[in-house]
């Protein structure tokens, strides 16, 4: 690593450590002292905001969403970088893997923000997790959905979970899919789940400038099987993620 990325590293790590903790405890915890049990998730868009500048993430929107914003948000997941890019556009709290709970300071900062948490393999925990799911929809607050459940850096997508689909359909809630894809070469700014996080972040908080799109869709509600809504909505992302490599391949001949 160079000289300057490495001091870019520095500088942007303190940084955004410090705009966590002041949007934690200013913006979500001094807040609740007065409303408890409440989401604040403007906050957490705000944070989300915050951490895409200062991360130098650049979003390029394909197509701008319609003014209606849908109770759950579905998104194709790629990486960490979908994180403060689907809170830049969405006030919202996310459907979140269980072991973030273990992070130091930061698993109890996301429990008291109000997200829901679910064990991939354990089928307890995702009837708990639904059952949250549907108290933030029944309080007419939004949730941001990854439905593959972990992060896929290719094309290919993996299966989307039926399960939140159904409790969107049981409330007469909306769905709001958007696709993300990373500029101009996804693989450059690959995840993989099987490595550590730390090395990972360090490597795009070094990077200049990171360039994403985005693409809208309506907000929808699900008629039909919600299974068959999941699957749907699981190729239309994979068959544009796809045909986006065929335009870029073409590019460069």
């Amino acid at each position: 690593m160079d000289i300057v990325r490495f001091l870019r590293l520095i500088f942007r790590g303190i940084t955004a450590f410090i705009w966590t903790l002041f949007c934690y405890f200013i913006l979500v915890r001094l807040p609740q002292l007065l409303i408890k049990n409440k989401r604040y998730m403007k906050s957490i868009s705000i944070w989300g905001k915050g951490l895409a500048f200062i991360m130098g993430i650049k979003i390029h929107k394909v197509n701008e969403r319609s003014e209606t914003m849908g109770d759950m948000i579905i998104s194709n997941h790629l990486g960490f970088l979908d994180v403060p890019i689907m809170l830049s556009i969405f006030p919202a709290v996310f459907a979140i893997k269980e072991e973030m709970k273990n992070v130091f300071f930061f698993g109890q900062a996301l429990v008291n923000q109000g997200h829901v948490f679910v064990k991939r393999d354990d089928k307890l925990s995702k009837r708990q997790a639904l059952l949250d799911l549907m108290k933030v929809l029944k309080d007419d607050d939004r949730i941001i959905v990854f439905p593959e459940g972990k992060a896929s850096p290719g094309a290919e997508r993996l299966p989307f979970n039926p399960g939140s689909f159904l409790a969107v359909k049981r409330l007469e809630k909306t769905v709001e899919p958007c696709l993300i894809d990373y500029l101009p070469d996804r693989s450059l700014l690959a995840w993989d789940v099987e490595k550590k996080m730390l090395p990972q972040l360090a490597d795009l908080f070094g990077r200049r400038r990171i360039d994403v799109s985005i693409e809208f869709f309506p907000p929808q509600k699900i008629e039909g099987r919600p299974a068959d809504f999941a699957e749907k909505w699981q190729k239309i992302m994979q068959d544009k993620l796809e045909q986006n490599d065929r335009e870029r391949d073409a590019g460069k001949n």
